[in-house]
């Protein structure tokens, strides 16, 4: 399995605190089955490092890569980053190409504020889509706005724009809301990834072993491939999605 959102980088965001449980969360990922973690420090997020493309981030990733084959942990860690789509500088981040993708595709993943309305999520969307790049949206169903009306994942879907879910939101473990939506785009097939978003290993961890009888109850076998391999491997190998032919519709 491939975990495609993950803030397993030590000390560079809200995620691993340090490099021992930065090891930890790869280690335990690795016993529940995931072989491969895009790692995805916050980018543009007040309060924590930038971690925009360039010599830093170049040397934390390495150094935590060098770190986990020094441990003997066989986890593949690949580049990535979670972009917080802010209106002040969006257009100037992605026409500087400071925003690092996931593995150097054209994916771009993306988050908002939790109270960002639906219009300027939409024109975030449209913009990093404007510039040749993919938007994944970052666990819509955590959003106020996608709360309110849940046809925003639809309407993302159809543009062809790539729909991640937490793991976390399904097990109901970020709000009764967040599980409740999460589960209806699931069951409305909207769902292309779900990824952990682990950021430790007591309240957010990595590994996938106990969302798969929930995800069992609900999906056919075929659909849990498309989302925790089939998809992520089709994004980190920079390999089109296809596109419904078709208008989805969410109740």
């Amino acid at each position: 399995m491939i975990d495609l959102h993950c803030h397993i980088i030590p000390m560079v965001d809200d995620g691993a605190l340090n490099a021992a449980v930065a090891c930890q969360m790869a280690a335990h990922a690795y016993r529940n089955g995931t072989d491969t973690i895009v790692a995805t420090p916050h980018c543009n997020l007040h309060g924590a490092r930038s971690n925009y493309r360039g010599r830093l981030y170049t040397e934390f990733f390495s150094l935590f890569r060098a770190l986990l084959r020094q441990q003997g942990i066989p986890v593949e860690i690949l580049p990535g980053a979670e972009l917080f789509a802010h209106p002040s500088n969006l257009r100037r981040l992605l026409d500087e190409r400071r925003v690092v993708t996931l593995n150097h595709s054209r994916y771009l993943l993306t988050e908002f504020n939790f109270q960002t309305n639906g219009e300027d999520m939409s024109d975030a969307l449209d913009l990093i889509a404007k510039r040749g790049l993919v938007p994944v949206v970052a666990h819509p169903e955590r959003y106020a706005a996608v709360q309110n009306d849940p046809r925003l994942v639809a309407r993302w879907f159809t543009k062809g724009y790539v729909i991640q879910l937490n793991k976390g939101s399904l097990l109901g473990r970020l709000g009764n809301s967040a599980q409740i939506v999460g589960e209806a785009i699931l069951t409305a097939g909207l769902a292309h990834v779900i990824a952990t978003d682990a950021h430790d290993m007591r309240y957010r961890p990595t590994g996938f072993r106990t969302l798969l009888p929930f995800l069992m109850e609900r999906c056919s076998q075929n659909y849990i491939e498309l989302l925790l391999e089939i998809n992520p491997r089709r994004i980190i190998s920079d390999a089109p999605i296809p596109v419904p032919k078709h208008e989805i519709h969410l109740p």
